[in-house]
């Protein structure tokens, strides 16, 4: 097969296209949104899973934009062992920054990570709305981002570990219990243009029981196109545990969460705190 028949960062993309839940509900998505003769959009097409389920839905052409040069290697050999080459035009190029040649009816793509704290969702989707027609449909249209308080394993080989971990789903041992109420922080429209991509959340959350917060989770929920949702998975938005010291409260007691930061910009930006503040209910 040769050096060139492999993906850059493989096992990211390799979890992505056999995440049966998440890619079953990208392929549910995309045929409930594209149409007969569309021209679609692929951002950051990685397997080029959904640039095939777009031309199978019934897209005339595919636009496939990947910035890796392995990764566009194993996309052209993909597309033509399945017979795509005709369909998708495969464009090496950054998509926050590439111009397309023609106006497109769809948008597909997932540049997506919880809370929208990195990956390249939002300058991907600005720069491409520049290219899309007035009826433009975006598969993935939106995303609600909410924060709970919670209590976490963090105690790995016998060591506490004081450190950013996931939850993902399916591992009994990453439960967290949760301690307060979820509440929604901030939602994103991908079908708009977002110039503003900082948070700068000041949140009230209440305790639903007693015990020890050690964590502040993160978790989203997508919206598609044609109204279906989809919440997370083992490689698609697992929720997202930032610690805490060990922090007692009280069934009741009010507690206030600041967090900060830009999205789409990396974790080096995010800034939080947790204060208690009011007294438990009688």
């Amino acid at each position: 097969m040769g050096s060139k028949q492999y993906w850059s960062m493989t096992e990211g993309v390799f979890n992505c296209l056999i995440d049966e839940q998440r890619t079953r509900a990208f392929e549910k998505g995309i045929k409930n949104t594209v149409q007969n003769g569309d021209v679609v959009v692929d951002m950051g097409t990685g397997s080029g899973i959904l640039a095939m389920f777009a031309v199978d839905a019934g897209a005339r052409k595919v636009y496939a934009i990947e910035w890796d040069r392995k990764n566009y290697e194993a996309l052209r050999r993909s597309f033509a062992l399945n017979c795509y080459s005709d369909k998708i035009v495969l464009i090496k190029g950054d998509v926050t920054k590439i111009a397309l040649p023609e106006k497109v009816d769809v948008i597909v793509g997932e540049m997506i990570s919880t809370g929208l704290i990195e990956e390249l969702q939002i300058p991907a989707m600005n720069n491409l709305l520049k290219y899309a027609k007035r009826s433009v449909r975006v598969v993935l249209k939106s995303m609600e981002n909410y924060v709970d308080l919670v209590f976490n394993n963090d105690n790995f080989h016998g060591k506490i570990m004081k450190i950013v971990r996931y939850e993902y789903p399916g591992e009994k041992t990453l439960r967290s219990l949760p301690l307060s109420e979820k509440v929604l922080y901030r939602g994103v429209d991908f079908t708009k243009t977002n110039p503003n991509v900082l948070v700068d959340s000041k949140i009230g959350l209440a305790a639903v029981r007693g015990g020890v917060i050690n964590g502040v989770r993160l978790c989203s929920r997508t919206i598609f196109h044609d109204g279906s949702t989809f919440d997370g998975s083992f490689a698609y938005c697992y929720p997202v545990i930032l610690p805490l010291d060990d922090m007692k409260v009280r069934k009741g007691q009010t507690l206030l969460l600041n967090v900060s930061y830009r999205m789409c910009e990396g974790f080096g930006t995010l800034k939080y705190s947790l204060l208690p503040l009011g007294a438990a209910s009688q």
